[in-house]
């Protein structure tokens, strides 16, 4: 993980050893069901053991998020930040180093969320992160959760209500219809998105880039991949994969998977660095 700059895309490729993980990684997912709110969903993750590896090789999710540390401080070792990060979209994977016992609370933002609630230029936090105590807003979110006696539904919608509050810079019409339809189709090229829903190719390519921080080419590239993966983790046959989302041949398919995870599928395999592998399975909860 990259601070207040450009992640270095040889950060996953140095870690040649096997990454054994033992799933006692506790985890739960609460889906926000308001298709209008500036959040995706809110995990929150908790180590209890000491045998946790505490490397994580995280790809990319096609989110910005907001990580807010519970109890101890400093819990990603590679960042040197006391309560939490600003975490910009990544278009690489990540390597992660937490110190034991971890406990936070991700705050995973729509794709726009920096710009809707920062109104910052998204491309300024590509591959990085900056710390929550640059933004009084983040500052406020992270009182708010030292404040929390547990983190059930209503003390989780109070919170949401709250960053909803401040989600108050627009988003352009074309960047939302895009996000929209992209959720909503199979996995088609930009020329065809744009024309069969009648957005600008140009005006997209400048708003979208602006608003999330990845060109329109890279965020479905993204969400494909992850799509990929979640079929790799039901051990789907890699020529299936192939003919699903339709790449030309098993070339193309392992140069754009290497491009976004840092290895080759069969790699990820062997090392067991999908989610699924170095996770427990989430406890997912709609609010």
């Amino acid at each position: 993980m990259t601070v207040g700059g450009q992640a270095n895309k040889t950060d996953t490729q140095q870690n040649d050893k096997t990454i054994n993980q033992f799933h006692i990684v506790n985890i739960r997912i609460y889906k926000v069901k308001n298709i209008d709110s500036c959040i995706s969903e809110i995990v929150e993750v908790k180590s209890d053991s000491s045998l946790d590896t505490l490397t994580h090789i995280v790809p990319p999710f096609g989110n910005p998020e907001i990580i807010l540390y519970v109890g101890k401080t400093h819990q990603i070792k590679n960042v040197p930040f006391a309560k939490g990060v600003i975490k910009g979209h990544y278009n690489i994977s990540q390597k992660i180093d937490f110190i034991p016992n971890y406990h936070f609370i991700t705050i995973r933002l729509q794709p726009y969320g920096l710009k809707q609630l920062f109104d910052i230029n998204a491309m300024g936090l590509l591959n990085s992160v900056i710390d929550i105590e640059n933004h009084p807003l983040t500052e406020a979110m992270f009182s708010f959760i030292k404040s929390a006696v547990n983190f059930d539904v209503s003390f989780l919608k109070t919170l949401i209500a709250f960053i909803e509050q401040n989600a108050v810079y627009p988003i352009s019409a074309s960047t939302r219809e895009f996000l929209k339809i992209s959720s909503e189709t199979e996995y088609k090229t930009i020329k065809e998105l744009s024309y069969q829903h009648g957005i600008g190719q140009r005006t997209l390519q400048r708003n979208f880039k602006k608003e999330v921080g990845l060109t329109p080419k890279e965020y479905l590239r993204i969400k494909r991949v992850n799509a990929i993966e979640q079929k790799m983790s039901l051990k789907i046959d890699v020529f299936e994969i192939i003919a699903d989302f339709d790449f030309s041949d098993q070339a193309h398919f392992i140069k754009d998977f290497k491009k976004l995870r840092g290895f080759t599928p069969s790699e990820i395999l062997k090392k067991k660095l999908l989610l699924s592998d170095q996770l427990a399975t989430p406890e997912i909860i709609t609010i």
